[in-house]
């Protein structure tokens, strides 16, 4: 019998010595709310920088081999378009109206060094409204920092 409350004391120790190593090792929430705001600091950068039609600023943000789709819903039929970042970059820096793009409600999921971020957003072409969709962006940690490897919209009627 002392045997056996031996082992089962041991087991309990193990126990919670797990179950509190386990507890330590995750990321506090404030650590998560960081790296999400990070991310979301990197695409409030790329947006003003698409403001600006700043193509050097574009390109940080923008990795040399993203591509960004373009997924057009409001005619009859689904118009899909795919670019990559170099010639997007040149057709939004050309000079001209500010292009505003403003998201909400950003939907952010991170792991590891990649991050997916989903948002409804509008966006207005100097004063006039242009569009709304849906933004789908997907994003890679280099060096510290976040950078654009992929992005989806959607265009569609404004709600």
């Amino acid at each position: 019998m002392r045997h056996s409350q031996f082992i089962g004391g041991v087991l309990l120790v193990w126990g919670f010595t797990c179950l509190a190593g386990c507890q330590s090792a995750q990321s506090p929430k404030g650590a998560t709310d960081d790296v999400e705001d990070i991310i979301l600091g990197a695409i409030q950068d790329f947006f003003q920088a698409l403001e600006a039609r700043d193509a050097v600023r574009l390109s940080l943000v923008l990795r040399e081999d993203a591509v960004l789709t373009r997924i057009d819903t409001r005619g009859d039929t689904l118009a899909v378009t795919r670019v990559s970042s170099a010639d997007w970059v040149a057709s939004v820096s050309q000079p001209g109206a500010p292009l505003i793009e403003r998201f909400s409600d950003p939907a952010v999921h991170v792991s590891g060094g990649f991050a997916d971020v989903w948002a409804y957003y509008d966006f207005h072409i100097g004063e006039e409204l242009s569009h709304c969709g849906y933004d789908a962006i997907q994003m890679v940690e280099e060096e510290g920092n976040w950078r654009i490897v992929g992005l989806t919209y959607t265009l569609e009627p404004c709600r």
